[in-house]
């Protein structure tokens, strides 16, 4: 399919942000988008940003460090959540929320988010309430939806943070030495001028955050659980962190760490197992399509859920089941790779890409190379793993006391 298809407005209406990137409708205006954006997400950038993105992860682990000694459950659904809200703010405003500090780790920050994911299926029938609902008094959120108070005030950050961009331009202050991303939006030839609006850019900050954190948060977790599940294979990656990285506290770069045969085979392998979005990525149809032998009449929109290719019996043989050596040899890879759909495909793939995989090696690498050997699964069940509601992505059952993936350090650790 051609990726100048537009996206389908009444499927994309649930995200309630037609003006970020993402869910731009418009497949040229989403060009312009994405063309002022794709520099900051390169692999070079990425690069540039190990050294934060290394030190968040050993903030996780310093937390987990931290149960250890009073004896408590690390909560790594929350965890693995508030590091990559704290990576993604850093890496867009060269600050971050701190939601990784926090004594609760992140739960009321969640479950803010929670709250509106579990409204987006109604949000859809009627696009309107979204704008209703950010639009209300503070006050009277808190009357109407307590939890929903996480997401206006991190709003409200956001907002704040833009306008201090904007600001900065304003000033003639020196956009690249701010380390932000949004600042240096505000300065980019890139857009034109009515795409450089205080609304606009707030809008494009907030669904970056929005998409960066919840997304690598669930793979994170989806791929600890797979290998905590595992004996055998959980062994087999710590041996080769061991043997790979002497001292564990000297995580190497991303690029380095995707030479371990391993780590690189269990991260492929939990990014299929996944699936990441459930839902059906629709695009209208410019002008009429045949397709098996059926006439597509011009407007109508047509998508199918990763879903039914990354565990599809015939491309991937056992493919309800984790298998990581089916990526070892190298041939079956190749074969395997353009079945990988988790961050999409074309002009229209996730821009953060490459920022996912390098957060993907880092926690993996720190967490396994730390306490591979140490921590087992605490009151955690394939039922707390499993996607249960299509929100766009797959997300787990909560609420009624859920904790979602919890570990515990060994006894004998």
């Amino acid at each position: 399919m051609s990726n100048r298809f537009d996206k389908y407005d009444y499927f994309y209406s649930m995200l309630g942000n037609p003006e970020a990137t993402f869910p731009t409708i418009s497949a040229n205006l989403h060009r312009i988008r994405r063309h002022s954006l794709a520099p900051f997400f390169s692999v070079k950038a990425v690069q540039n940003f190990h050294n934060k993105l290394q030190g968040l992860s050993e903030r996780l682990a310093e937390r987990m460090i931290e149960c250890k000694a009073t004896g408590k459950p690390v909560p790594l659904f929350l965890a693995y959540r508030c590091l990559t809200a704290d990576v993604i703010s850093e890496f867009i405003f060269g600050r971050q929320l701190g939601i990784i500090n926090r004594e609760d780790f992140g739960r009321a920050f969640y479950e803010s988010w929670r709250s509106l994911w579990d409204l987006s299926p109604v949000i859809r029938q009627f696009p309107w309430m979204m704008k209703v609902l950010l639009g209300l008094p503070r006050w009277v959120t808190a009357a109407l939806s307590p939890k929903a108070l996480e997401v206006i005030d991190m709003q409200a950050q956001i907002d704040q943070w833009t306008r201090e961009a904007i600001n900065d331009s304003s000033e003639g202050k020196d956009a690249g030495k701010s380390g932000s991303i949004l600042a240096a939006l505000v300065t980019t030839d890139d857009l034109p001028s009515d795409e450089k609006t205080f609304k606009r850019l707030s809008i494009e900050a907030n669904s970056l955050l929005a998409a960066g954190f919840e997304t690598t948060g669930a793979v994170l977790t989806h791929m600890t659980y797979c290998v905590l599940t595992d004996p055998p294979r959980r062994a087999k990656l710590v041996k080769e962190l061991r043997q790979a990285i002497p001292d564990p506290t000297a995580i190497p770069t991303w690029q380095a760490l995707e030479k371990l045969p391993y780590l690189t085979a269990v991260i492929k392998e939990t990014l299929r197992h996944s699936v990441g979005a459930y839902s059906r990525l629709p695009r209208v149809i410019p002008k009429p399509m045949i397709y098996a032998n059926h006439l597509i009449p011009a407007g109508t929109a047509v998508g199918m859920s990763a879903l039914f290719i990354e565990r599809r019996e015939g491309i991937f043989s056992d493919a309800d089941d984790f298998i990581p050596e089916r990526w070892l040899d190298p041939a079956e890879a190749m074969r395997l790779e353009p079945y990988i759909l988790t961050f999409g495909k074309g002009s229209r793939d996730c821009i953060g890409r490459q920022l996912a995989f390098a957060e993907l090696y880092s926690v993996t690498a720190t967490i396994f190379r730390r306490f591979g050997e140490e921590i087992e699964l605490f009151e955690t069940t394939q039922d707390d793993i499993e996607a249960y509601h299509d929100y766009f992505g797959g997300m787990v059952k909560w609420g009624n006391g859920r904790k979602g993936l919890q570990v515990a350090f060994s006894k004998k650790s």
